[in-house]
């Protein structure tokens, strides 16, 4: 058998408590952040373009903290209705299926040439191409991220 000795287990554990104080919630926030600009300038390079709000709408913030993978960070677009939004980012990305729908009440309200609106009982729709753009981005550059994120941490425990 082997006999096998680490050394240097007290200094490492004293420096991961004196890491832990420095960083905190909020460095490691800091820390993660800096991995979000090469995604974000990817997905925006990539967004489909019609209005650009779309592509206005791509930002990154906080997302909710887990118990099991701690904090996060989002990058993607903001949805919502307001003038910063793009609610229907996710039929972009994901696409969406055509078909033929019935109103289970009433009548569907569809709007006319002509500034009218008519009532119908069904309505058909076409189906919308997945683009996948927020995927493809954060693919191609997640290596990036990770050599950023992994640089900024690598900086923390040295300072």
């Amino acid at each position: 058998m082997s006999d096998v000795r680490i050394q240097g287990v007290d200094k490492l554990s004293q420096r991961l408590r004196s890491l832990e104080r420095k960083a905190g919630r909020k460095g490691a926030l800091r820390v993660l952040r800096k991995g979000a600009p090469p995604i974000k300038r990817e997905m925006k390079r990539t967004a489909p373009v019609r209005s650009g709000r779309l592509k206005n709408a791509i930002v990154t913030r906080r997302g909710k903290k887990n118990r099991k993978t701690g904090e996060n960070v989002l990058v993607g677009p903001r949805g919502g209705k307001g003038a910063k939004g793009a609610p229907y980012a996710h039929i972009i990305e994901l696409g969406s299926r055509g078909g033929t729908y019935t109103a289970k009440k009433g009548l569907f309200s569809v709007f006319a040439a002509g500034g009218g609106i008519i009532r119908v009982p069904q309505i058909t729709r076409r189906g919308v191409q997945a683009r996948g753009f927020i995927d493809k981005a954060f693919k191609s550059t997640a290596s990036e991220a990770e050599r950023r994120i992994a640089e900024a941490i690598r900086k923390l425990v040295e300072s």
